[in-house]
This record gives structure tokens, sequence and C-alpha cells, in this order.
């Protein structure tokens, strides 16, 4: 099953732009790329590097933010093993780049046949108006599977090519890890020797005998992955390292907003006490917890059989008994408002209630009289 391939990278500096344009223009030593094909690549727009950054310098707006990204780069890829028509793959990416960004801020596209597998790079500037805003294009997960869906409906599905799994949590190679992967693994491979020529079994006068076309590629493989264990041995090293430190990074990074929070938090309550002496300040800590039990007691909602109404000791409100049904626990409500609506209501001693925040209402009524003033108790 082959996949339609489509990679991004931000580009917010000229020297990130130019050193990309230097591999793209093959100004710069390519390990990966054979250089009798370099003639078989296309360059759609600009024909040099210095030509490319001069017109994308030309489509920036005037003004911009110094950590803006000034260029979008576009990688455009299929599976190795597809057998399509390439150049109108690429060509659809073109102008699905364009329908996208607008013509005018797709600077140049080059397609790269000197590779193991032909691909297209391609430059945009984000431009929205006079402003840069690489994030409507690349900003979060949402957006980045919609761009992915949109490609692949399209452009992708025409060729016959699949799109990636949707929600999927692999973490792709950006584009430059994926020329640094391939540039590391030319250098190793130049330092690897194998066997040339096949061993000689038996010399006779007339004849000589040459080992099996079978058995001397097996000798070649053994001594190829025999020197090639070393670095592979790095590499899951230098892999599972890798892993240990993004997964610390994001370790690191979530404590720091952790930590963040909490010294918002600090700050509020260093204003609230800021210049109070340490007896203030104390009284204030407990008038606050007091207000926050308070809370917390209105924010119940509690339903039972109400027994009776007192004023509360610290005086100021009112005090509803109850006792609560499915537990038959009596409990306490601290409640103006509620009591007020329950004497609107006349309510009787046992009648079923519900009692919360809000106020009150009677659910039943019972069949016993009017209860006294609420001043008493039932």
């Amino acid at each position: 099953m082959a996949y339609a391939i489509l990679r991004t990278a931000k580009l917010k500096s000229f020297g990130e732009i130019g050193g990309s344009l230097a591999h793209t223009f093959r100004e710069r030593e390519t390990h990966n790329a054979d250089p009798a094909l370099k003639l078989a690549n296309e360059h759609w727009g600009a024909e040099t590097g210095h030509g490319a950054l001069a017109a994308i310098r030309a489509a920036l707006p005037a003004k911009y933010r110094s950590d803006a990204v000034l260029c979008i780069e576009y990688f455009v890829g299929h599976s190795p093993e597809w057998r399509g028509d390439d150049t109108a793959y690429f060509r659809g990416a073109l102008q699905w780049l364009r329908d996208r960004h607008g013509a005018e801020n797709v600077i140049s596209a080059h397609v790269h046949r000197d590779e193991k597998t032909p691909h297209m790079v391609a430059y945009v500037v984000p431009r929205v108006g006079d402003k840069l805003n690489a994030k409507k294009w690349l900003g979060g997960k949402k957006t980045l599977s919609e761009m992915q869906t949109d490609f692949w409906q399209r452009v992708g599905r025409e060729h016959g090519l699949e799109r990636g799994i949707e929600g999927s949590v692999a973490r792709h190679q950006t584009v430059k890890e994926y020329y640094t992967a391939i540039s590391r693994a030319t250098e190793v491979g130049r330092g690897v020797n194998f066997p040339k020529e096949r061993q000689v079994l038996e010399k006779g006068i007339l004849t000589t005998t040459l080992e099996t076309d079978a058995a001397f590629a097996s000798r070649v493989a053994e001594s190829v992955v025999e020197q090639l264990k070393p670095a592979a041995q790095k590499g899951v090293e230098a892999a599972h390292l890798a892993r240990r430190e993004r997964e610390q990074a994001c370790e690191v990074g979530r404590l720091k907003k952790a930590l963040d929070k909490a010294h918002k938090r600090l700050n509020a309550f260093e204003r609230v006490f800021e210049g109070l002496n340490s007896d203030q300040a104390r009284e204030l800590f407990h008038s606050l917890r007091r207000a926050a039990d308070r809370m917390k007691e209105t924010a119940r909602e509690v339903v039972g059989w109400f027994k009776g109404l007192t004023p509360s000791r610290s005086g100021g409100e009112w005090q509803i008994t109850l006792e609560e049904r499915g537990s038959g626990k009596t409990v306490t409500f601290l409640s103006t408002r509620a009591a007020s609506a329950l004497e609107k209501a006349d309510v009787r001693a046992g009648d079923l209630v519900k009692v919360s925040s809000d106020g009150a209402e009677i659910l039943e009524r019972t069949l016993t009289q009017k209860p006294p003033h609420r001043h008493s108790q039932y």
C-alpha cells in the first residue's frame, strides 16, 4: 500500500532559509544525491538559491514580528514502491499549494530526481494580507490533520495513493531530520569493507572451483552485518537516549506550567495580605476560611424531611434542620435565603423539602398542622 507524504518545516530566519535552499539547489555537498542525475531535477520558479532567497524577501510584508515564521518549507513525497506518474502528482501538489496559500505566496517548487525516491520541496511565505500568520495553516493537531486529509482528497487519491492513519500518535520525521538521517547512514556505509570476489574452493591444473553465488552473497551479507553492528547499537542507544530526553523535556515543561500557576495564585494571596501585621493576617485568613466553609455549605443540595428552623449561633443566618432522605441522618443547612423560601411556602414539620444554595422548595406535604413561628425550635 503506497501513501501520499506531506511534511512541513517552519523557517524563522534567513539563515535557516539559506541552508535549506543550499541543499535544494545542490549548492553544497549532498551525500544522498547522485551528481550524474542532477540535470533530471526540475525547478518551478527560481533557478538558483540566491534568486529564491531574493523572491522570499520581496514577498515578506514591510513589518513583522522578530519571532515570526518567514517561510514554510513543504516536502511532498510518496512511498518508494509507488510507480505512478510523479510529474503529474507533483504538479497537482503545486496547484494545491497555490490554491491554499495564493499563487503569489508560493515562491518556488523543486523536484529532486537525483535521490533514491523522487520528491518535491516548495517554499511558501505564510502571508495573510499585510501580516505573517503561519498559525493559520500549521496551528494545532486539528489543523494539521485537516491539511493532510485535504491534500489526500485533492491530490493523493487521484494518483492511487492512500492517506496516513488519522489520529495516529506516530511521530513523523521533520524534513531536517529526514535529510540528517540519510546523511548519517551514507557516512556509515562508506566505511564498510566487504568481499569483492568469490573465494577459490579448489584450484586444479585446468579448472578452478569457486564458491557459489549464494555462498558469496551470504558471506558478503555476514561481513556487512558484522561491521555495522557497533553503529546499529549506537543508533539504538542514541534513539533511546533521545526518547528519554524528549520525555524529560515534556515533564519539565508540565512542571514549569504548574509552578507558574502556583506562583500566580501565591502572588494573588500576597497582594491580599500585603501591609497587614501577623495578627491581622491571621484574622483575615480565618475569615476567608469561614467564608469558604459557608460557600461549601451553601453549594450543597439536601433532600429530607423538615424538622426545624432556628437562628445560627454566629448570627445573621438561619439554620435549617432536616432528616436526610436515604441516610436518615439529621443534618443542618445554613441559608437565610432558603429559610425565607420555606417560610413563604408555609413549611411544616415532616414536609419533604429540597434545600440548596438557590433556595428551597417543598416536594411533599405532611398532614400535620402549620408549625409555630420560625424563631422557635420544632
